[in-house]
């Protein structure tokens, strides 16, 4: 619907048989399963996911939230102490477009890369690490924690001392 025209009343004939179908949702499931297995085995022993910061949505609405972004600053791994562009070779996000605007949070990432850099090994190839029996770690690397709000009961004798 574009400009000042009739709104259209159109009486389909033919091509109203013609619908969206998912007969092939089946074979999609499977594709994207091959899909992900094929993946893991091309990027072993690395994480089949890579490690991402901990950031906080938009908005006063939502601001509270913490979640996982897309990627760390170059800053944050200069910070860390690890170049961006080999942060990128071990598994560590990095998104160039990102900006840090709270300081709390930047330390934060800080250190989940130091974090991280202290619990990964690097082999010098796919069969080394193979005939040490090492384990692809599946999943989300380092997910983000959540705590738990503790409510502080006010007794009465306190409100009246308030």
């Amino acid at each position: 619907m574009k400009r000042n025209n009739a709104l259209p009343n159109n009486h389909f004939g033919k091509t109203a048989k013609r619908i969206r179908t998912w007969f092939d949702q089946a074979a999609k499931k499977t594709s994207r399963r091959s899909k992900r297995e094929e993946k893991a085995r091309t990027t072993y022993p690395e994480p089949t996911k890579k490690l991402r910061p901990a950031v906080r949505c938009n908005t006063i609405r939502h601001n509270r939230k913490e979640r996982l972004g897309n990627g760390f600053t170059p800053e944050e791994c200069h910070t860390a102490g690890i170049d961006y562009k080999y942060a990128r070779t071990i598994g560590i996000a990095v998104d160039k477009r990102r900006k840090n605007t709270n300081r709390d949070t930047f330390y934060q990432n800080v250190q989940r890369l130091t974090e991280y850099q202290k619990g990964i090994k690097i082999w010098s190839s796919r069969r080394q690490a193979k005939e040490a029996g090492v384990k692809q770690h599946k999943g989300v690397v380092m997910p983000l924690v959540k705590k738990e709000k503790t409510v502080d009961v006010i007794t009465p004798a306190e409100v009246g001392s308030i």
